[in-house]
């Protein structure tokens, strides 16, 4: 008892939080530029969508659901321009993103992007724009697929430690517990970035507690889901197991395709499908089931290119257990893109306030000891 007593209404006194201390701010310190960088560059990509569809050609064809060029036609346009390629991906057209997307290969494996106008399939080559590369130094650090994400993850796991530590070393005793809730500006500059360490730290904990997790997830989401799975079972989040391929020597049609996925999802808008021409034994399409764009409600649909066979049918935001919901939300939540213009705006404001935070980190950093060595 006398440890808790201790740590209710003294805790500076405890050799722990010193201890704990130490790790803040050197954790801190040595992570402050990462954080800022990640920060900053979330709140950017948080609005990536619109970014993206401001950058489209001006002489784009307005989008017209009703009036939309067919997957065939886009097929058609880019086999004639690019007869070697390798169509790996076609994203279709919708209100948050009025053109085709084609992901492209080379017969060397190198990738390209071209957009096709949504009524013409006119093709247009997507160049690589400055929020690509943000998207590249958030995602993967520059460091590319291979390991920027699991560096990236590392980086996580230590702002995961960082949010154990200040929740511990926020804590002021109960007398004076509700001082770090605010700012008071009533005091000199040192003392105002003190609280506003303390209170944003306070207020943002939660939401960047879960920036952290789902960054650890990102980067071993087989692990981090084992580890969910021994609080709760996952079953709506675990992906289905393909059954064996077919191996007849037929080739079914586009067309067979598409009428066995909108059978699969008959209230769906269908976002993507994978190899498009159909060159390889399983197609995968992706269905949005709410709103087009929503990566949060939709059907993962595997098919045979042999039959049109539906090979699996993941109903991707089903959730029957809280393991369910734990993984699901892992994306969401740290996106803040799937719940409106509102939230966007606010989730944006946070990843700026988490910048804002950890320069306040190291102003109190160079208050306390660098000052007094200059």
């Amino acid at each position: 008892m006398p440890f808790v007593q201790t740590f209710l209404h003294h805790p500076r006194k405890l050799f722990l939080r010193w201890a704990l201390f130490q790790v803040h701010l050197w954790a801190g310190v040595l992570l402050s530029l990462y954080v800022i960088v990640i920060a900053l560059t979330g709140s950017i990509l948080v609005f990536r969508s619109e970014i993206v569809r401001a950058q489209l050609p001006s002489t784009l064809t307005s989008y017209n659901p009703s009036q939309t060029a067919s997957i065939a036609q886009v097929i058609a346009a880019v086999q004639r321009t690019y007869p070697a390629a390798h169509i790996a991906d076609l994203t279709l057209p919708s209100s948050i993103s009025p053109a085709f997307v084609i992901a492209a290969q080379n017969p060397d494996h190198h990738s390209f992007y071209l957009l096709a106008d949504p009524t013409t399939a006119t093709l247009y080559p997507r160049h690589r724009t400055w929020i690509d590369w943000t998207y590249d130094l958030h995602v993967y650090l520059l460091l590319g697929t291979a390991h920027g994400m699991q560096v990236n993850g590392i980086g996580a796991a230590i702002l995961m430690l960082l949010c154990i530590t200040g929740l511990v070393l926020w804590w002021p005793g109960l007398k004076l517990w509700t001082r770090g809730l605010r700012i008071s500006l009533r005091h000199n500059w040192r003392r105002i970035n003190f609280d506003a360490h303390s209170a944003i730290g306070f207020w943002t904990l939660l939401l960047v507690s879960w920036w952290a997790f789902s960054g650890i997830y990102f980067a071993w989401y087989k692990q981090v889901a084992a580890a969910v799975a021994i609080v709760s079972p996952i079953r709506g989040m675990a992906a289905p197991i393909a059954p064996p391929r077919p191996t007849s020597n037929q080739h079914a049609s586009l067309e067979a395709i598409l009428q066995a996925i909108h059978q699969a999802a008959p209230q769906g808008h269908l976002y993507s499908l994978s190899d498009p021409a159909l060159t390889t034994p399983t197609v995968y399409a992706l269905v949005d089931l709410r709103a087009p764009g929503d990566f949060s409600h939709r059907d993962i649909i595997s098919l045979s290119t042999r039959d049109a066979r539906i090979l699996t049918d993941w109903h991707y935001g089903q959730n029957h257990t809280l393991g369910d919901w734990v993984l699901w939300a892992m994306h969401p939540i740290h996106f803040g893109t799937v719940w409106g213009t509102p939230i966007k705006i606010l989730w944006s404001l946070l990843g700026v306030s988490l910048a804002v935070l950890t320069l306040t980190g190291l102003l109190m950093y160079w208050n306390r000891y660098l000052r007094h060595r200059l």
